[in-house]
């Protein structure tokens, strides 16, 4: 007679795997046990074992990539997919506390709250900064129409160039450089700027942290609420 040992005595690379092979089977509608995988989210939250919280967030990155993906919100955000992940991960790690688990009686309702963040930080982000900032930007950084007259397209440019002078006086450093002239410029998805500034970042993470820096920076900056029209 084989003898199972319970998920909470399980070794952690156990429960991963049995995770792993529990979620596949809901995936595909068959029956499944979802105790290996709350207890991940138990040792992760309220043991604060970070290698638990690492196979959660492998475990379960394609379903959040879905929901960012099928998000109404998300094509309006300009951002990557992975940006919205990380940060839903990010939330859920910071707001569940062990004092605060108990409100959470089974894996299901772990994972109804993890896709309402992602909803939440959309949501949140199409709300902030960061879309006028985009906006203003991008409107700034379009070459002349052939259809303005000289005089117009001369004012443009100049308008332009003392825009980006503005801009460039307030980036703090090269990383900064780099990513609002790939984002804006060169118009460059994240992972295209880490490819073109190969030795100037340690991964892609940190050009989504760099650029929410920079766009957050400025929207708090008293002289670019004149350039979107909401100074006082």
């Amino acid at each position: 007679m084989s003898y199972e040992l319970k998920p909470q005595h399980m070794a952690v690379a156990d429960l991963a795997h049995r995770c792993a092979e529990e979620t596949q089977h809901y995936l595909q509608q068959q029956s499944h046990d979802p105790r290996y995988c709350f207890e991940l989210f138990r040792r992760a939250v309220e043991d604060r074992d970070q290698v638990a919280w690492e196979i959660i967030c492998v475990q379960y990155e394609p379903l959040v990539a879905g929901w960012v993906t099928k998000h109404r919100g998300f094509e309006a955000t300009g951002e990557e997919v992975q940006y919205f992940v990380n940060e839903a991960f990010a939330k859920i790690a910071g707001t569940i506390t062990p004092a605060k688990f108990g409100n959470f009686p089974d894996l299901g309702s772990l994972l109804r709250y993890l896709k309402m963040c992602v909803h939440s930080m959309i949501v949140d982000y199409n709300r902030t900064a960061a879309p006028d900032i985009l906006v203003t930007i991008d409107l700034i950084s379009n070459k002349p129409s052939d259809a303005l007259e000289p005089g117009d397209q001369v004012m443009k440019e100049l308008y332009q160039q003392s825009f980006w002078e503005w801009i460039n006086a307030r980036l703090h450093d090269d990383k900064e450089r780099a990513v609002v002239r790939g984002s804006f410029v060169l118009v460059l998805k994240p992972q295209e700027i880490y490819d073109y500034f190969p030795n100037l970042f340690t991964d892609i993470h940190e050009i989504y942290r760099v650029k929410q820096n920079v766009l957050a920076r400025l929207r708090r900056d008293p002289e670019f609420r004149e350039f979107l029209g909401e100074d006082d």
